[in-house]
């Protein structure tokens, strides 16, 4: 029996097919991948801040490196992250359109006119999952770090974000009602008339509205927690529980690639229908 899940649809589709890497394999790479999108902008700060200074060497707590080792490690963590980056991009595009080129080839020309759309966006389901999780796993262990270096702020952050879950869960609602009204329509759409085609189109605009509320709240959501927190930690005089605007930085990128990662299970979230019927 399938799942109803999104996201085990996908990966139950994904170990269907016949590929060149494993998920768990490709799922590992495209995690590295996250991790070092975030980890050199974090890497270059001590280095600006020594630049801007003037000063010869850079400062990492209570360590001091001279600027030219830094530089050169700087300049190999940069390397790592442009050649396994592109590795994993490359990666996901290949084994997407491999299993694509496969179905076209295998598949009975019945199947390949009954399932062409439904095998097309699963294979865009899997690139949904692999980019969701590319920024789920940097972002939970950013977070993570944000509080171990800063704990007070950290804990107030998440529940000021916790606090906006609740209205981005009335945001999904008002999306989920939509598609899932245009997905009851689209199911019949060959047996539909002029005004019930008005209705979808209607029910689609409305869905792609929320959408859009939905995907670009992360600016307002991120920016808002961490300013409200920050007034939080002076007012009750906590700011001396961090020493840098490297810990805000820390939260910023990891709260930006969870959220993108919620965004991107919204996507597979929408596909399931496809999913389900391959």
């Amino acid at each position: 029996m399938k799942s109803s899940n999104s996201i085990r649809l996908a990966v139950q589709f994904y170990k269907r097919q016949n590929t060149t890497l494993s998920l768990v394999n490709l799922m590992l790479l495209v995690a590295i991948s996250g991790i070092l999108e975030t980890l050199p902008i974090l890497a270059s700060l001590p280095l600006l801040r020594s630049v801007f200074l003037g000063n010869i060497t850079v400062e990492l707590g209570s360590f001091e490196v001279t600027m030219v080792i830094y530089a050169i490690a700087l300049a190999v963590l940069l390397a790592l992250r442009f050649f396994i980056g592109r590795y994993a991009q490359f990666a996901n595009a290949r084994e997407r359109i491999n299993i694509l080129t496969e179905f076209r080839i295998t598949a009975t020309a019945e199947d390949r006119k009954v399932q062409k759309i439904n095998f097309g966006k699963s294979v865009q389901g899997i690139n949904f999952l692999l980019v969701g999780w590319s920024q789920f796993v940097p972002g939970i262990l950013f977070t993570i770090l944000g509080i171990v270096l800063a704990p007070k702020f950290g804990i107030i952050t998440l529940g000021i974000v916790g606090l906006w879950a609740i209205i981005l869960r009335l945001v999904k609602r008002n999306q989920d009602s939509w598609h899932k009204k245009s997905s009851n329509l689209a199911n019949k759409i060959d047996e539909l008339n002029t005004t019930q085609l008005k209705e979808l189109q209607s029910y689609r605009i409305e869905g792609a509205r929320w959408d859009a509320i939905n995907k670009n709240l992360r600016e307002i959501v991120i920016i808002s927690s961490l300013v409200g927190s920050l007034m939080i930690n002076n007012h009750l005089g906590m700011s001396s529980s961090f020493s840098s605007l490297f810990v805000i930085i820390v939260f910023l990128r990891g709260l930006q690639q969870l959220y993108t990662s919620y965004i991107m299970a919204q996507q597979l979230a929408g596909l399931q229908n496809f999913l389900a019927k391959v």
